[in-house]
C-alpha cells in the first residue's frame, strides 16, 4: 500500500508521465496542483494558512509548485515536481484536525526539500 502512495505521489511529481508515457494529460495535472489567478479564495493563505486548494489536492505557497493530498486521520503524499521527490505520511490521529503533527509532517516535508530538493 506505501508502494502504492509513493508511485502515485511519482506520477502526480511527473506531471502525469509514467516512464515515458503519459497517462494523465500534463495540464491537467498542472491545473490541479497550481493556485489559479481566476480564483483568489482558493489561493495558499486565504484557504487555510498554509495551503491553497486545487482539485483535491493542498497546495503550498510559494514560487515553488508544492502540493500534497492529505487525508482526514494524518494520512498524506507530499510532491514536489521540481526536484521530483515525494514523501508519504502515514498515520491515525484521533482528531481530525487541529494535531500537532500535521505541522510536524509540514515542517519534516520543507526541511526534505531544502536540504534534498536542489
Amino acid at each position: 500500500m506505501l508502494r502504492d502512495y509513493a508511485r502515485l505521489g511519482l506520477l502526480l511529481a511527473k506531471d502525469g508521465n509514467w516512464r515515458g508515457r503519459q497517462v494523465i494529460p500534463a495540464a491537467w495535472i498542472k491545473g490541479a496542483t497550481t493556485a489559479r489567478v481566476e480564483q483568489p479564495h482558493l489561493r495558499p493563505g486565504v484557504v487555510t494558512p498554509s495551503f491553497g486548494y486545487g482539485y483535491q489536492t493542498w497546495i503550498f505557497a510559494g514560487e515553488r509548485r508544492m502540493f500534497a493530498l492529505l487525508g482526514v486521520r494524518g494520512q498524506a503524499i507530499f510532491v514536489d515536481p521540481v526536484s521530483g521527490l515525494v514523501m508519504v505520511h502515514t498515520a491515525v490521529r484521533k482528531r481530525p484536525t487541529g494535531d500537532p503533527g500535521e505541522r510536524e509532517a509540514v515542517t519534516l516535508w520543507r526541511g526534505l526539500v531544502r536540504d534534498l530538493g536542489g
